[in-house]
């Protein structure tokens, strides 16, 4: 390798560990951008007794006494806005704070727990094992404080029931095994040398007798504060402090409805005297659990019936959505896209929605309390509407997921196929919810299959193993209960895909990663073979990788034809793209017949002629591209030729750092660049990438075998490098090196 790229790799690297003062503010605006933290709300007030720089002084980086702060009170009391507010200021004041925010509502297992904390500390598009990678990364990111905001924690309570009325929570029920997990995990980051303090936000009371927490007790608003919200919100002089206070019982969100509903709101149908009077008299003699309720009813029925439905079918969808999202979403014969947009502002308008401002993009999203309620009404009192709503988000996000996957193997679009993926990924998943609550019509969970089983390549890299395997049993379970063979050898393939893609062994399949593969594969081929399906992406997939496997395992002539019969469907499909639209078209029947001529690959020439020139010219930029350069690097150095195997792994390496950053697949190609540098005997280069190799895995891999290969790799360079420095010093080479060349490795650490 020229010393120039040997350089240029090593400066890349060392700015990304250490990096200059505009990369760092990078590096730092990106990781706290992976936060799902809301922002300030508008109408925040401060109470008398100042909660907000209680829980600032607490949960300061620099107070070593407090582990975290929990905040309990009743629903609607402002427990999240105080919370949300006063992470935001430490942020905001110590750009080093990142903040992981956790709606517990939206948790169904302990998986999407791990999953959901673990999107907002690393941008892996895909990791193996997120509860083991979460430590890794608390205990790496030395130069970063983490605040675990858990929101809503009463989820993770024994018999935790929704305030309002004793109705239980619409939230997905967890089951004990979850919450045993979540809470041992929660004292498992505490106790370890980790960079963590704890948010914690519950309806009910709860210890951790682990933790040195500190506990706030939210009370209602006093007339003071509720006068101090009265001017914020800037409400006509209506009603007096006095009786808005008697009237709310100084909750809140109560105060801040009712401030709304004396405004002359677009939305609102014109309230007469006499019911706004009956109405206020009525929230006067109300128990205080059930004023929440009854405004919020209040809210829903002077709604105009058009919003009232957006409402509805807006509860449905996770995260946050911006007015043209909503309406791509839920239009219908019903509704125009304007009238959406229209309904959507108005709703917003209304303090049903918060509002927030995203990379100057305004979106917004439920409170939980808003959303639980309405989605409550909706499951029992609009059934119908419901399922209407539903049809139409399951339309669309099949729709994504097509798009989506045509952009992941389209040219130079992989990065942004990843972004859009991660921000629409919790509403994918509940597609497979609702496939095992049986909230989905048979037509629309075949559809649902269909197209998870045709993104299976691009969600294999993309979700993490648990997550993946989670995903394509529960399809598969379906399709065998439905009697669907051809759809359960697909699900069945798309398990054996991730194994092998999961793999980065030097060999390119290792013997672990077969055993694990096979069984889903053998029994998706004897499906297949019965009723003679010889077309398809996933039989040709399922018949290039078992054979693959069975190459590797010394059944040759078997496994070859396995192989070859699957580049026979993949030229078919070649010729009529047309007819594999559903597949993603031209471009990935072309890309998916070069991979199938990487797993038949014996050669270079074969990886080289016919895999690459179709890679670079479908995909440019891609993962898939930087995985066959690192096979042609292990290639070229087997046959001994080391200068081709640098350049090919140091290619590899510079796609997987701009296109995948800290992930496996970027400490593979450490390690193979280090292997081909080691076999050229440049063994201060080798030992520089293998260093760089083990620090990375020490942040992302969980795979003790690969941590203890590079161990021994770089103890045998190191041993080689003193016994070249003992026999002559320096190598002849670096007495070439240009005065540049030393400056520039001087700070490098070459």
């Amino acid at each position: 390798m020229k010393i120039e790229q040997v350089l240029l790799i090593r400066i890349r690297l060392k700015l990304r560990e250490e990096g200059s003062e505009k990369e760092r503010n990078t590096a730092i605006r990106t990781k706290q951008g992976l936060s799902k933290l809301r922002d300030e709300f508008p109408h925040f007030v401060n109470r008398k007794t100042d909660e907000l720089s209680h829980i600032v002084v607490r949960l300061d980086p620099e107070n070593k006494q407090c582990q975290g702060v929990f905040i309990d009170g009743a629903p609607g009391i402002g427990k999240t806005i105080l919370a949300t507010e006063a992470a935001n200021k430490l942020r905001r004041d110590n750009r080093h704070v990142l903040v992981v925010y956790i709606d517990c509502k939206d948790i169904n297992s302990f998986e999407s727990f791990a999953a959901t904390v673990i999107e907002q500390i690393c941008r892996s598009p895909s990791v193996n094992d997120p509860a083991a990678e979460i430590k890794k990364r608390l205990e790496a990111n030395k130069d970063y404080f983490h605040i675990l905001f858990l929101d809503s924690f009463e989820c993770f309570l024994e018999d935790n029931h929704n305030q309002q009325g004793g109705q239980p929570s619409t939230a997905a029920a967890l089951s004990r095994d979850c919450k045993e997990r979540v809470l041992r995990f929660i004292g498992e980051i505490a106790r370890r040398p980790t960079n963590i303090k704890f948010l914690v936000t519950s309806s009910e009371r709860a210890f951790f007798p682990t933790l040195a927490m500190e506990t706030i007790h939210l009370n209602p608003f006093d007339k003071g504060e509720s006068s101090k919200l009265l001017e914020k919100v800037g409400s006509a002089d209506k009603i007096s402090v006095e009786d808005l206070c008697n009237i709310c019982s100084g909750i809140p969100l109560v105060l801040h409805i009712v401030i709304s509903l004396q405004e002359d709101l677009k939305c609102f149908v014109k309230l007469p005297r006499d019911q706004r009077t009956n109405f206020l008299g009525k929230m006067k003699t109300v128990p205080q659990g059930k004023k929440i309720e009854l405004c919020l009813n209040h809210c829903y029925q002077r709604l105009t019936p058009q919003v009232r439905l957006t409402l509805l079918h807006l509860c449905l969808y996770r995260g946050l959505f911006t007015p043209d999202k909503a309406a791509e979403i839920f239009c219908s014969s019903k509704s125009s896209e304007n009238d959406l947009r229209n309904n959507v502002l108005e709703l917003g308008l209304c303090n049903l929605l918060h509002q927030q401002k995203s990379q100057d993009t305004v979106k917004y999203t439920f409170l939980t309390v808003i959303r639980e309620h309405f989605k409550l009404k909706a499951k029992q009192e609009y059934r119908e509407e419901i399922q209407q709503a539903r049809a139409l988000l399951i339309d669309y996000l099949i729709s994504f997921l097509k798009e989506t996957f045509k952009a992941f193997l389209g040219k130079n679009t992989v990065k942004s196929a990843i972004e859009e993926f991660s921000a629409e990924k919790e509403n994918v998943m509940q597609l497979v919810e609702w496939i095992d609550k049986g909230e989905m019509d048979e037509e629309r969970v075949k559809k649902c299959i269909d197209v998870f089983n045709v993104a299976g390549e691009m969600l294999a890299k993309m979700m993490a193993k648990f997550h993946y395997r989670n995903v394509y049993d529960s399809l598969a379970k379906k399709s065998e209960e439905m009697g669907d063979q051809r759809r359960l050898a697909e699900c069945l393939t798309s398990l054996g895909i991730k194994e092998i893609f999961n793999c980065i062994c030097a060999t390119g399949l290792c013997d672990k990663a077969i055993e694990r593969a096979r069984p889903s594969l053998e029994k998706a081929h004897e499906i297949q073979t019965h009723p003679q399906v010889n077309k398809g992406n996933s039989r040709a997939q399922c018949l290039a990788k078992l054979g693959r496997c069975l190459v590797r395992r010394s059944d040759t002539e078997r496994g070859k034809a396995m192989i070859e019969e699957a580049i026979r469907i993949r030229e078919a499909a070649v010729q009529t793209p047309d007819d594999h639209e559903e597949e993603g078209g031209e471009n990935v029947c072309y890309v998916m017949l070069s991979a199938t001529y990487n797993d038949k690959a014996e050669a270079v020439n074969i990886r080289k002629n016919q895999v690459m020139p179709i890679y670079r010219e479908r995909l440019g930029d891609h993962p898939f591209t930087a995985t066959i350069l690192n096979n042609l690097s292990n290639n070229h150095r087997e046959l001994g030729e080391f200068e081709a195997a640098e350049e090919y792994a140091e290619k590899a390496l510079r796609l997987r750092l701009e296109l995948l950053a800290d992930h496996r697949d970027t400490t593979k190609s450490l390690f193979d660049l280090g292997m081909a540098l080691k076999a050229n005997k440049k063994f201060r280069e080798a030992r520089d990438f293998l260093e760089q190799c083990k620090t990375m895995q020490e942040k992302v891999v969980n795979d003790e075998t690969l941590v203890q290969q590079t161990e021994e790799e770089l103890r045998d360079v190191n041993r080689l490098l003193e016994m070249e420095q003992s026999q002559g010093g320096r190598k002849v080479c670096d007495l070439f090196w240009t005065e540049e060349e030393i400056l520039l490795s001087k700070w490098a650490g070459l």
